[in-house]
């Protein structure tokens, strides 16, 4: 792929050239003449080989310009990241205990009745499973989504989440706090579309939070505590493998102990790990003994095995606790490297060598052994497939201490790996996220790996998806927000940029927010970056209104000058896209009536100080309507409603106009007409 855009541009009108010429940071220069030379987009080095991804780059700071295609495999990745999965929804169903059962059917009656409603509690009490399970019971087979809020939008987050797709919603609000007035007034208009569309919608509260703005909902549930693992784990194992496997399995004192005190989660996998290691039916008293004891002790919790291996690896033999975390993160990564790391984070925890000398003592092989790990084909690896997420699990529960300095430590060593031992370090950070429900390691990521030019592009699809993912997502988002608003321009806001171009396709609302900050405070370099980014966001079906009316806001106040003509240059961009097609896609989806015609019209005027990049957009609707042979429709209409409403664009306009009917020997009849009556609308001002 090369550094330039990837897009081929047709019907170049003549004098008009590829490129978008850069502006001071004052604000938009005055529109170039059609005889005005060709400018390109400000340029740097070119990189020629870089895994399918180029960068050219001026300074690093502020002077990264980067283009990689995205593909329907990471869309989809995203979307899938906010979607509740069909076999998840099948294992809420077949496993869902209430804490209370009244109180559940009563909400669920009131839920179907009424469309929305709220379920509260505090965190870890299953208030996400209660939703997923009523939306499932409500409407099987219907789609469930998660829907992310954005504490640091002016609206939350919840602008472009469109209503009428027939899927079933739910909402955390608990990252919200208290809703400033503009994103209590979305949250209000949210629910009035939701039940005027005849979906589902649930929003998870904490009890103060329905107090404060969602007491209005009559189908509330309250609920007080957690369901108990071992109730959770009975209705599992009779769904998987029958009322008499479950009673024994259930009054199993050896299973109650390894139920005691856990997460309702952790009884349904110990089910599914029953059923998979089922032996054939019938199943003798003798045989259902062995198969409880095979299934516990591999479903014994890696704490207790790691808590004696730390507990025999100490004084002396610490830096092999060290060689082990190593091995965690970097595995894959060859030998010297993880050697020449272990070494380096052994320094920083201030731990000696197990090696006195460069030939002392026993050989890696033998420390390998030691710690569960081999070489192959020069590359280290743990024997057991997951024993690194278990050891990584270990480190941070039992030291927490040590978290800091190993995500500092991290941000060095991954990058002495191969781009593929890169990007599988990236998503161990983001499964230790996850499975902790910390975004810390995502955090760090940001500051550390986004802050490095050997780093970012491993860490770009890992945020992103961690952005949109539930639970992680607000924190993530926050911290993105932090970067974006934050004074000066360093390689950690291209990164940002790089990230919202990425999730923007799924969730266009927050990532507009980010990219609005960060072109308020770029310079001109960054122009087609930024540029790229709307560019690709509003590309994703559905997206065009919420891009469009965003754009649309940047130019509304004349102080804000980059981000405005970085908003008329993005316009003008999105409204010349055919994506391959011979008519620009927004005509074709203002003729389809998927966008407003007076959203396009404020967006056609808002492009007014685009330069030539609206006057390529012109050129391609001017086109499209030539080849009309009855009523112009919309495209005439929107074009003269632009005109009329913005002095600017009324001159734009007519400029275009003449000029393509100077460069055309066929006449064109829609095309005359528009011209026609425009100037006559000028003639009467």
């Amino acid at each position: 792929m090369a550094a330039d855009d990837s897009r081929d541009r047709e019907q170049t009108p003549p004098g008009e050239e590829a490129g978008a010429d850069s502006r001071s940071e004052s604000g938009p220069a005055p529109e170039p003449e059609p005889e005005d030379p060709p400018q390109e987009w400000p340029s740097g080095n070119t990189v020629l080989d870089n895994r399918g991804q180029v960068v050219s780059a001026g300074r690093i700071t502020g002077g990264v310009h980067y283009h990689e295609n995205i593909g329907e495999t990471t869309t989809r990745r995203l979307r899938q990241a906010t979607r509740i999965s069909h076999s998840r929804v099948e294992d809420v169903l077949t496993t869902f205990c209430p804490s209370d059962a009244g109180r559940y059917e009563t909400f669920l009656a009131e839920l179907k009745s009424h469309g929305t409603g709220v379920i509260t509690g505090e965190p870890g009490c299953g208030r996400r499973i209660t939703a997923v399970h009523a939306l499932a019971t409500l409407r099987e087979g219907t789609p469930i989504e998660e829907v992310v809020v954005d504490p640091d939008s002016r609206d939350a987050g919840l602008i472009g989440l469109s209503t009428g797709s027939g899927h079933s919603r739910f909402l955390d609000l608990t990252p919200l706090g208290r809703p400033t007035p503009i994103q209590y007034a979305r949250l209000r208009t949210l629910v009035e579309e939701v039940r005027g569309s005849g979906e589902f919608f649930v929003i998870i509260a904490r009890p103060g939070q329905r107090d404060d703005y969602v007491a209005e909902h009559r189908a509330w549930l309250r609920i007080d505590g957690p369901a108990q693992a071992v109730d959770v784990f009975h209705r599992a194992m009779e769904n998987r493998c029958g009322i008499r496997a479950a009673d024994l399995w259930s009054h199993h004192p050896d299973v109650c102990e390894a139920l005691e005190g856990a997460e309702p989660e952790r009884a349904t996998r110990l089910a599914q790990e029953a059923e998979r290691a089922r032996p054939p039916s019938p199943v003798s008293e003798e045989e259902h003994t062995a198969w409880i004891g095979s299934v516990l002790k591999e479903f014994a919790d890696a704490t207790e095995e790691l808590t004696t291996w730390f507990a025999d690896h100490d004084l002396e033999k610490e830096f092999q606790r060290v060689l082990l975390e190593a091995v965690a993160l970097l595995e894959g990564g060859a030998r010297a490297t993880i050697v020449q790391q272990a070494h380096r984070l052994a320094g920083l925890w201030r731990i000696p060598s197990m090696w006195r000398t460069p030939i002392s003592g026993e050989g890696l092989t033998a420390h390998l052994r030691e710690i569960g790990a081999h070489v192959r084909e020069d590359r280290v690896r743990f024997n057991r497939p997951g024993f690194g997420d278990e050891v990584l699990d270990y480190l941070w529960k039992e030291h927490p201490r040590a978290r800091d300095s190993l995500q500092e430590w991290a941000s060095e060593a991954v990058s002495k790996l191969g781009w593929r031992e890169r990007a599988a370090s990236g998503q161990r950070w983001l499964r230790l996220a996850q499975r902790h429900g910390d975004p810390a390691p995502v955090s760090s990521m940001i500051d550390h790996w986004g802050s490095s030019s050997e780093l970012m592009w491993e860490a770009v699809p890992v945020i992103a998806e961690a952005a949109v993912t539930p639970g992680l997502g607000p924190k993530v988002l926050s911290h993105l927000y932090r970067v974006a608003v934050s004074p000066g321009v360093s390689l950690r806001d291209r990164t940002v940029v790089e990230v919202c171009r990425v999730y923007g396709r799924v969730q266009p609302g927050t990532a507009l927010t980010r990219l609005r900050h960060i072109a308020e405070k770029a310079s001109a370099t960054w122009e087609r970056t930024l540029v790229q980014a709307l560019e690709d966001i509003a590309g994703e079906p559905g997206n065009t209104t919420v891009v469009l009316e965003e754009l649309t806001r940047w130019t509304a106040k004349a102080e804000r000058g980059r981000r405005a003509f970085v908003a008329a240059l993005a316009l003008g961009r999105i409204l010349a896209d055919h994506r391959g097609g011979t008519v620009p896609r927004v005509l074709e989806e203002l003729e389809r009536r998927e966008v407003a015609s007076d959203v396009v019209s404020t967006a056609w005027a808002a492009s007014a100080s685009g330069g030539t990049e609206v006057g390529r957009a012109l050129w391609a609707w001017l086109d499209a309507l030539s080849h009309r042979r009855g009523d112009p429709g919309a495209a005439s209409e929107v074009l003269l409603r632009a005109a009329r409403v913005h002095v600017r664009f009324s001159p734009v306009l007519e400029n275009s106009l003449r000029r393509w009917r100077h460069a055309h020997v066929r006449r064109a009849w829609t095309v005359d007409e528009l011209y026609r009556a425009l100037v006559e609308h000028e003639e009467e001002q």
